[in-house]
């Protein structure tokens, strides 16, 4: 009786192991797919209005909507994603946002305060270990989904492209 509680609890033991695993790699397969929904809403909102959003807020009050509802982390639970600014992390984006002017910005907020800037993508504030590795990075913070305006379209391909020093922001170009 003795052995076969113990391979009870051994079994009990590696099933609930596999489950809590299998569960991290659905959040993270959820982070993926709503950071690439931010993404998406971040090239909509250029699109239309010409320009960044200044805050994640203005994606949903936008009119017309390009995003639903301010989407949950799915790693933290609750919508506190954190943006990533035009020119931050010693990027060097010539031209500045689209229609816009001046020197780029370097946006390194406060942490305390609610930043604002020309917002071109975000990634999780947790920055805990990962199972998977996104764009060879294995933290859930360093994972960003960031809109690229060189790639046509922006948002449907592979998310988490930074944009790479010293490369012009083009304005809104159409195919022919």
């Amino acid at each position: 009786m003795v052995v076969i509680m113990a391979v009870m609890a051994i079994m009990l033991t590696v099933a609930v192991q596999s489950v809590t695993f299998q569960r991290q790699r659905e959040k993270e397969e959820e982070l993926i797919f709503r950071g690439r929904q931010a993404v998406e809403a971040i090239r909509l909102f250029r699109a239309r209005n010409g320009r960044f959003p200044l805050t994640l807020k203005e994606l949903v009050e936008a009119d017309p909507r390009v995003l639903r509802k301010p989407w949950a982390d799915p790693i933290t639970g609750v919508a506190d994603w954190v943006p990533v600014f035009l020119g931050q992390e010693g990027q060097v984006v010539a031209g500045g946002p689209a229609g816009g002017s001046g020197a780029p910005k370097e946006a390194t907020p406060a942490p305390d305060t609610e930043a604002r800037g020309p917002i071109i993508g975000v990634h999780s504030r947790s920055c805990q270990d990962s199972i998977k590795v996104y764009d060879g990075r294995t933290r859930y913070c360093d994972w960003k989904f960031v809109f690229d305006p060189q790639k046509q379209g922006g948002g449907g391909g592979g998310g988490g492209v930074p944009v790479q020093p010293s490369v012009p922001v083009p304005g809104p170009t159409r195919r022919r």
